[in-house]
């Protein structure tokens, strides 16, 4: 059983690793400017499907951009790990992987706590038809198990995309 959660781990830290560095970014303006970008799409969602007053979005712009602002702090070391994981897969040294997997958890953790304070945060500021439509984005959210967020075509196939 612990093989087969570490080859996993590592499977998925590979996976992580490889649509990564598949396509490398050009410069890091690019990059940034795309994280800018989906982003801003993310507060603009918010502040349209939550119907989000001017003073609520500024708010969420604030709480959102410390939190990317601490999450980007991190972000290099998850990229360390996810090479040096790469590194002890093509080595075999299984131990320094079971090393690596837990120290990327931790990263990874530290990042999905950043995130859920930032959400709660968020909430709070909330009125209570807002919160009533935030339940229903979080509980999809927060169900891996859930249907897909988007919307097929009626008659498209759930396999299939066009």
């Amino acid at each position: 059983m612990k093989f087969s959660t570490l080859f996993l781990s590592a499977a998925l830290g590979v996976g992580m690793l490889a649509a990564q560095t598949a396509t490398p970014p050009v410069s890091a303006a690019p990059q940034e400017n795309t994280q800018r970008t989906g982003r801003q799409r993310m507060l603009q969602r918010l502040a349209s499907d939550l119907n989000l007053t001017p003073d609520q979005q500024a708010k969420a712009r604030q709480i959102f951009g410390e939190s990317w602002r601490q999450r980007r702090a991190i972000a290099p070391q998850l990229r360390e790990e996810r090479k040096a994981i790469l590194t002890a897969i093509k080595s075999d040294n299984t131990a320094e992987i079971e090393r690596l997997i837990q120290r990327n958890s931790q990263l990874n953790a530290q990042a999905a706590e950043i995130h859920a304070k930032a959400m709660a945060r968020f909430y709070a500021i909330l009125n209570p038809q807002q919160k009533a439509k935030m339940d229903q984005k979080l509980a999809r959210l927060m169900n891996p198990m859930a249907p897909a967020r988007h919307a097929r075509p009626s008659g498209q196939p759930s396999g299939s995309r066009s």
